[in-house]
């Protein structure tokens, strides 16, 4: 009889692991997931609120499946800068990115890396940072109960070639984020950023940022984000907010 308890109490745990392990989301926004997407993704930064300096964009994301852990992704940015000085809208700084991705396995743990490169296509100087940038990534992923995850990782960007008369790139980024997946097709995640300048030392910056997302259908999702200045004597922004409308399987 206590053989049979003890089993019954060893399967009782296991349970939830195996549902994690044989989870299957597929929604793209657990890191480690690995699908076609073709997303619009419009967004508002307000740099300096007091002074009425702004940054918008329209994003258009495309990534595209390789093979089962390799991906390449485009991202083509139309943007717009205002200022009480000037105004200019045009083109962004392209990106172009090839990532690898290891989802979560028997130890319910994850890990991806990620080359990005920004080429300096911007149409004016205001819209993009004139530079070549290389930008390279790894996280880890940890699958926690209850249909929640949390992934860490650093990304660095740095500036090759370009415009001598523009700042050298050379920082570094601390990512920490907890997202919740539902069964019942939404999510919610929380992302804080910190932010290390290499190039003019002491400058940092935290920011957190918060997105809710849902499936309008099992082909589309739609994401709203928030993020913000919180400490540091760094500052990019003060503010920003985003929609986005994916397209999955495209």
């Amino acid at each position: 009889m206590r053989k049979y308890l003890a089993l019954g109490v060893l399967l009782w745990f296991c349970a939830p692991v195996n549902a994690q392990i044989q989870r299957s989301y597929h929604y793209g926004v657990v890191p480690t997931e690995n699908i076609t997407t073709f997303e619009v993704n419009p967004s508002t930064t307000v740099i300096d609120d007091s002074g009425g300096v702004s940054s918008s964009q329209l994003t258009l994301k495309t990534y595209r499946v390789i093979s089962e852990r390799f991906n390449w992704g485009v991202e083509v940015p139309l943007s717009r800068y205002e200022s009480p000085d000037k105004s200019v809208s045009g083109l962004g700084d392209a990106l172009f990115s090839v990532s690898w991705l290891i989802p979560e396995g028997d130890r319910l743990l994850g890990y991806g890396f990620k080359m990005e490169v920004f080429v300096p296509t911007a149409t004016d100087r205001l819209l993009g940072a004139g530079k070549l940038q290389l930008s390279p990534s790894a996280f880890i992923l940890f699958s926690l109960p209850g249909n929640l995850y949390a992934a860490a990782g650093y990304k660095h960007y740095q500036s090759v070639v370009g415009d001598r008369a523009r700042d050298d790139i050379n920082y570094g980024r601390l990512r920490l984020n907890v997202g919740y997946t539902s069964p019942s097709q939404w999510w919610a995640l929380v992302n804080l950023y910190y932010y290390m300048d290499y190039e003019r030392g002491g400058r940092a910056e935290f920011i957190p940022e918060l997105e809710v997302g849902t499936l309008v259908n099992e082909g589309t999702a739609f994401y709203i984000n928030g993020s913000t200045h919180a400490a540091g004597n760094w500052n990019t922004k003060d503010w920003s907010l985003g929609v986005g409308f994916k397209l999955l399987y495209f």
